[in-house]
């Protein structure tokens, strides 16, 4: 039996296909777990299970004055929150739970690559979000992209069927609309997804749809009117909603955080993006345009299922980016707003190559092609920190006056001497002429390859869609690698940061009495407040110096959870706990904390495994 033979045999086995989609899932799984043990809590993750704790056991409301700023909403709180009502409360409930949606994302890209490609399809898909150690990382901790990736997943799973009955579309259409009351980024998909079911589907469909999807809306904006105007007013520029300026926070004092980036910061969180979510960018680029040019498709439910993908894709990707790296509030958080959405986005390759009509299309070729070297230099660019140092450092034969000489020199070394480029320009030089120089051998190999008699047989008919096919495979191949993931992830140590969450918690629950009112200048990750759910706390300091004003109306800050230096004086009063992490202790606090107000109460281990300067120390005011 020849090799094909045997292939084709392999292939045709449908539980061959299952277990390597099994396969796949225990590869994020066990990612996801390590990821979930090592990484440290950042602000967000705290904010969403201590707020979300806060909300689901009645100790605040959404939006009320004086409590918690509410600047997601509620079901982005209040779905960990319950989640830890009913297993109980901490960092290992909320990062488990995630690794759970995580997994259910991968279930349900199995099932749509099922329904539209078949099971190698299905299992193939697993594995291009498996491999992929930024989307196990992401999506092990307990922020909001897990959640709303998965509950878009299984919106397109009810959505994309061909034989979608209508109670499917009504529950998509009402999973869409509870997107909203998560994240309000994601307002965009519940107008596409009902266009997508009117076009798809019929008129009687979508208007059944239309009014499930609006009156979750109507519903939850019910509920929190006028509060959760706050929410919209963060996203909608004045001059096109100045009714909602009574809910901008942005006149209220002057902010802490001003980050004021750099174009190269801008340039640096474009591209990190695009390297952390290659393939789905790859496939909106590369196969998202075909969905312009319905003459290329043989099949009409693929053809607007693909359009419904790529300007669903676009659009978010478009918005996102403009939040991070035009609005700047946040510009390092691109890559992480791709997770929200990225995943379906592989999606388009399994409708292109199963419904494209192969064909000349020199325009596609030509796209394809400059799409190509442009991604493949970016990433380059964008990879210069991993593998700047290490291209640059090879070493390189001495030349002088046209003869080899002995010894090396590093290839900074060259170029300094030749071209009086400095090092830090070297290095990220090298590694974007590196992308481009491989993007340009990718397309000679799918050149040599699309003129072989021997590689007719599986040619798909266009060379611009060689050249994608190829970039996604190269693509999966460098993804577990320092070009296409950041592997150190903020990483600098393998301690489990679960256990020392759990037991700086424990050690305040031991020294805080229930009703105890705390002042919170601990870990930057408000988790260990967790251990101490009956203590009361000053709510607006959970954001930190997000939060935090110079000077502003103390009133009006206090309506939307905010803060200023008159309410910091009048907590530091009240209260009868200070709880500062040992990197904050500084002069000024040494001087207020041993005044002789204070007793200090054995300090707690770290929070962080990695750091030294991550214990808790606990002030007691002397009555």
């Amino acid at each position: 039996m020849s090799l094909k033979s045997t292939i084709n045999k392999i292939r045709s086995l449908p539980a061959v296909a299952e277990a390597a989609a099994i396969a796949g899932a225990f590869v994020f799984l066990f990612q996801a777990v390590h990821f979930a043990h090592i990484q440290e809590s950042i602000l967000d993750e705290g904010l969403y299970l201590v707020k979300g704790y806060m909300f689901a056991s009645g100790r605040y409301i959404p939006f009320q004055p004086d409590g918690p700023w509410t600047n997601q909403m509620p079901l982005s709180y209040f779905i960990p929150g319950y989640i830890q009502i009913i297993f109980g409360n901490g960092l290992r409930t909320g990062r488990y739970f995630s690794i759970a949606l995580g997994v259910l994302i991968l279930l349900g890209l199995w099932v749509l690559a099922r329904r539209l490609g078949g099971r190698w399809w299905a299992a193939g898909i697993v594995w291009l979000i498996a491999i992929n150690p930024a989307f196990a990382n992401g999506y092990s901790m307990a922020v909001s992209q897990v959640l709303v990736a998965s509950i878009l997943t299984w919106t397109l799973v009810l959505a994309i069927n061909e034989k979608a009955a209508l109670w499917q579309l009504v529950l998509a259409s009402i999973l869409a609309g509870a997107l909203i009351l998560v994240r309000v980024n994601m307002a965009p998909v519940l107008p596409l997804l009902l266009g997508y079911i009117f076009w798809q589907f019929g008129w009687r469909r979508g208007l059944w749809a239309a009014l499930a999807g609006g009156l979750v809306i109507l519903v939850g904006h019910a509920v929190y009117w006028p509060g959760i105007l706050q929410n919209w007013a963060s996203w909608i520029p004045s001059s096109v909603a100045p009714f909602l300026d009574p809910w901008r926070i942005e006149k209220l004092g002057i902010a802490v955080w001003d980050p004021g980036p750099s174009l190269e910061d801008r340039l640096t969180s474009l591209w990190d993006g695009i390297r952390f979510n290659f393939i789905p960018i790859l496939a909106l680029a590369a196969f998202g345009i075909l969905a312009l040019h319905r003459k290329y498709w043989k099949n009409r439910f693929h053809y607007r299922t693909a359009v419904f993908l790529a300007v669903t894709g676009g659009v978010l990707a478009a918005a996102h980016a403009w939040a991070a790296l035009l609005k700047s509030y946040c510009v390092f958080c691109f890559a992480g707003y791709l997770e929200f959405f990225s995943p379906i986005i592989v999606l388009l390759i399994i409708l292109v190559y199963q419904s494209w009509k192969p064909g000349k299309a020199r325009w596609y070729s030509l796209f394809v092609l400059v799409v190509t070297l442009v991604l493949f230099s970016g990433v380059g660019y964008g990879a210069s920190r991993e593998i700047g140092p290490w291209l640059i450092e090879l070493p390189i034969p001495r030349f002088s006056a046209g003869r080899l000489q002995t010894g090396s020199v590093p290839l900074w070394g060259l170029l300094q001497n030749g071209f009086g480029l400095d090092y830090k320009t070297s290095r990220t030089l090298v590694p974007t002429l590196a992308g481009f120089g491989l993007a340009v051998l990718l397309i000679g190999l799918a050149w040599i390859a699309d003129r072989r008699k021997w590689f007719r047989g599986n040619n798909p008919g266009n060379f611009g869609l060689l050249i994608a096919g190829m970039a996604v495979v190269l693509g999966a191949t460098l993804t577990p690698t320092p070009v296409l993931t950041q592997l150190e992830s903020g990483i600098t140590c393998e301690g489990d940061v679960i256990a020392s969450m759990e037991g700086a918690g424990a050690h305040l629950a031991k020294y805080i009495p229930p009703g105890a009112l705390v002042y919170w200048q601990g870990s930057l990750s408000t988790v260990p407040l967790l251990s101490i759910p009956e203590a009361h706390i000053f709510p607006a300091q959970l954001n930190d110096g997000y939060t935090y004003r110079i000077g502003g109306d103390t009133q009006a800050l206090r309506k939307f959870g905010l803060w200023n230096e008159v309410l910091k004086e009048q907590w530091l009063s009240e209260a009868d706990y200070i709880v500062v992490q040992e990197r904050y202790y500084d002069q000024e606090w040494k001087k207020f904390l041993e005044s002789g107000q204070f007793d200090e109460l054995p300090k707690s281990p770290g929070t962080d495994p990695c750091a030294n300067n991550s214990a808790l120390r606990i002030f007691r005011r002397i009555k």
